[in-house]
């Protein structure tokens, strides 16, 4: 065959095989398949701005996969030991796999029930969180048949293990680990933790910008900036904003120790001392929409 027609055959297999390789993005389609079906949006190569895509389980199950065993992840905390074995994708892995634009340097994970987890790089580097999709080598659903535990949705995200990388005040950085996860969405670090930086005016105080950072690692999970943060809580940064400038000594006080004020309160209480309490108070006044005196 002359060597012309041997480099168009060749180029030709080349094209075929492009075709059939699983290139970033490749698995997302246009409609849900399955109610289990985990929904992507965001800063992604495929996926229109305001627009969602899906993938399947099954898609999720072809990526490459990680078996670890997980100590200490509070979404299990009634079993014995707190252990059991997790196969799943780690969070880089899939936004490479999903194809993430270069600039988009967030993942956030959103929940059925409100609850939001925000990932930048650092953290994803730091801590390598892994989307699970088996316990013990069963899908999630079968597992949890089979044991009778608590339901962590289809899709939750773990740790192999979590060793805190930083401390504020006393506020010690803590895992972020979504349970009933149903949709992830790329975006910027800049434009979600933005949202909620400190007024230029307030930049230089060292207990807001000590806040802002308690805040934006704990807070923003369950309480939202418009359309950034969760919506667990259903109260705004505003309605905290209030209740800081309002009722100072108050806040502070559910802060340490929900209950104390509210029997029903849901809120966890991560241990937050005095001078912790009172950098948020300080940060969270800042939000304010009302006026008052003092």
């Amino acid at each position: 065959m002359p060597p012309v027609k041997l480099i168009v055959v060749f180029a030709a297999c080349l094209a075929l095989l492009a075709a059939d390789s699983p290139t970033a993005g490749h698995f997302l389609l246009t409609e849900r398949g399955s109610a289990s079906d985990l929904e992507i949006a965001g800063m992604a190569a495929t996926v229109a701005p305001g627009t969602v895509r899906y993938i399947s389980y099954e898609r999720l199950l072809t990526l490459p996969q990680t078996t670890v065993t997980v100590t200490g992840d509070d979404n299990f905390r009634e079993l014995p030991q707190r252990k059991l074995t997790v196969t799943g994708v780690y969070l880089d892995v899939l936004v490479g796999s999903l194809g993430a634009l270069p600039d988009a340097n967030l993942v956030i994970a959103l929940c059925s029930d409100g609850y939001r987890a925000t990932y930048p790089r650092e953290y994803v580097k730091t801590h390598h969180p892994i989307l699970a999709l088996k316990i013990n080598g069963l899908p999630v659903e079968t597992w949890v048949a089979e044991t009778h535990n608590d339901d962590p949705g289809t899709y939750f995200i773990t740790h192999q293990d979590f060793t805190p990388s930083f401390r504020i005040l006393r506020f010690q950085e803590i895992p972020k680990i979504p349970a009933k996860v149903t949709r992830l969405e790329f975006g910027t670090a800049q434009q979600v933790y933005g949202a909620i930086a400190p007024h230029r005016g307030d930049a230089s105080n060292p207990q807001v910008i000590a806040g802002f950072r308690i805040a934006q690692q704990h807070c923003y999970r369950c309480h939202n900036m418009g359309s950034y943060g969760g919506t667990k809580a259903g109260r705004s940064w505003q309605t905290l904003g209030n209740f800081a400038a309002s009722s100072p000594s108050t806040f502070e006080r559910y802060l340490r120790n929900p209950k104390s004020i509210d029997p029903k309160s849901t809120m966890p209480n991560p241990q937050i001392d005095e001078p912790t309490a009172k950098a948020l108070q300080t940060y969270f006044q800042t939000f304010a929409t009302t006026t008052t005196t003092h």
